[in-house]
């Protein structure tokens, strides 16, 4: 009788690996709905984490230091608004695409600067490129 028992009851080695198989099921799962995500709302998020993240904390802050409250401001609506042209689809991809890397290269350029600002000459590039493939006004 007591083999009998002993083998209906699993061993304790066969519950680790149900273990690890379920938490395996689970961490790919989580995996694809995160691409999932990422392929059907990855622009939104780009954008989103661009206008909250690097435009409202860091572009502001590496402006140059001899522009006004108020120039400073109006860059930063001018930089929002070309995203949420971009959220629209009013900018193409590219230009949207091109902005980011811009400024991903001025901020590095900063970073490596002391004072950590960017130049007047980097500023009004910036500002060229929103207007010249921003969206443009209808009539």
């Amino acid at each position: 009788m007591t083999v009998a028992a002993e083998s209906a009851r699993p061993s304790t080695t066969e519950r680790k690996g149900k273990g690890f198989f379920l938490t395996l099921i689970i961490g790919s799962g989580a995996v694809i709905l995160a691409l999932a995500f990422l392929f059907f709302q990855g622009k939104e998020f780009f954008i989103f984490t661009w206008q909250k993240f690097v435009i409202e904390k860091a572009v502001v802050r590496v402006l140059p230091p001899d522009y006004s409250v108020e120039e400073v401001e109006r860059i930063r609506q001018d930089l929002l608004a070309f995203y949420e042209a971009g959220k629209r689809r009013q900018v193409s991809d590219e230009a949207l695409y091109g902005l980011s890397q811009g400024i991903q290269d001025i901020l590095g350029r900063a970073d490596q600067r002391i004072p950590r600002y960017m130049t007047k000459q980097e500023a009004e590039v910036l500002i060229a490129f929103m207007h010249e493939h921003g969206p443009k006004p209808t009539p």
